[in-house]
């Protein structure tokens, strides 16, 4: 696999905004034409079919409006700097990635992401992190290496605050 630079990275999310906002619909769409088709042709394969789009558009339904909110924070935020460490799980021959992301002054959170054009390591990055509002959940994550855009809603592990009066 090549590695992409990190604006080659963000180059190619920024072209697949349009896309990436619905395919959930498309793939849940798809999920609903099955079942009308497995029903009115009375035959098991429109619905597993179905089946499949069904369970990938649900699962995948806030990883493309991630990407647009991403791209967005990209083009009109400024970003604060930060720490992102990243942790490699894996099942079968599928890795997952979660990133835990640190920034002084704010909560830590942690989300899963899937790297799109580079070979992240089990390893604590300097980053660039953009954040819903001042004091929301990071949107991106922009290390040296590549991008990380939350698959799912991240997830808050401490609270700045708590930190500072212990």
């Amino acid at each position: 696999m090549r590695t992409r630079t990190v604006e080659e990275q963000l180059a190619a999310l920024t072209a697949s905004i349009g896309f990436a906002a619905h395919i959930h619909r498309w793939l849940l769409t798809g999920a609903a034409i099955g079942v009308i088709a497995a029903v009115v042709f009375w035959h098991p394969v429109p619905l597993m079919i179905a089946a499949f789009l069904g369970i990938v558009g649900f699962s995948e339904q806030q990883a493309g409006p991630n990407i647009v909110a991403a791209m967005a924070a990209y083009d009109s935020g400024t970003p604060s700097c930060g720490e992102v460490s990243i942790a490699i799980t894996c099942w079968d021959t599928d890795n997952h990635y979660h990133a835990t992301v640190r920034e002084q002054g704010h909560s830590d959170w942690e989300y899963e992401f899937i790297p799109q054009g580079w070979q992240p390591a089990s390893c604590s990055y300097p980053a660039k992190i953009w954040r819903t509002g001042t004091e929301g959940k990071p949107i991106l994550a922009v290390v040296e290496e590549g991008t990380l855009i939350p698959r799912y809603a991240p997830k808050k592990l401490s609270d700045a605050s708590n930190q500072a009066s212990t």
